[in-house]
């Protein structure tokens, strides 16, 4: 089956924080691999314009890339929160969507790794098209509507996918 990947990466990243484990990017794409054919992986993230963060994002951004990932990156917004301090956002929703409509001629299915409800307009889009299309999220991060959706449970798969760190880390 040709299928394309999208991730949400500050959907996944803030998921795994709450679940107190994350995603191993390369485990991940070879899960996807073992019985499928990637057409396309896009990771969507936004860019820091402060250091150190902005080395980091630049180190991760190039191992994505080298495990074949594309990357979608827009700067980051610092928002002033209702306590009084900085909430840096990036939503990339529409932009997710629009890739996953630009690509869909290609694929037979899309595997979206976001436990966003903002994703359900998308689901019916692609099924519109005849396509099949899979959510992924960790279950303290999905939405109720996308559970009632064809979807796997990054915590199902854990030992199959989990970053595990290292003695560098």
């Amino acid at each position: 089956m040709k299928v394309g990947i999208y991730i949400d990466g500050a959907n996944l990243f803030y998921q795994g924080k709450r679940s107190g484990w994350h995603l191993d990017y390369k485990k991940f794409y070879r899960w996807v691999e073992k019985e499928n054919e990637i057409v396309v992986a896009k990771y969507f993230i936004g860019e820091p314009f402060w250091e150190p963060a902005m080395s980091i994002n630049r180190a991760f951004n190039s191992y994505l890339r080298r495990i074949g990932f594309a990357i979608i990156s827009k700067p980051l917004k610092r928002l002033k929160s209702k306590t009084g301090g900085v909430k840096n956002k990036c939503n990339f929703d529409v932009e997710i969507h629009d890739e996953i409509i630009h690509d869909l001629d290609k694929l037979d299915m899309v595997y979206l790794a976001s436990g966003d409800s903002d994703f359900m307009r998308t689901k019916e889009r692609v099924l519109s098209k005849g396509k099949k299309i899979k959510f992924l999220a960790y279950k303290l991060g999905c939405a109720w509507e996308l559970k009632l959706s064809w979807h796997v449970f990054l915590d199902d798969i854990k030992e199959e996918v989990q970053r595990v760190k290292t003695i560098d880390d």
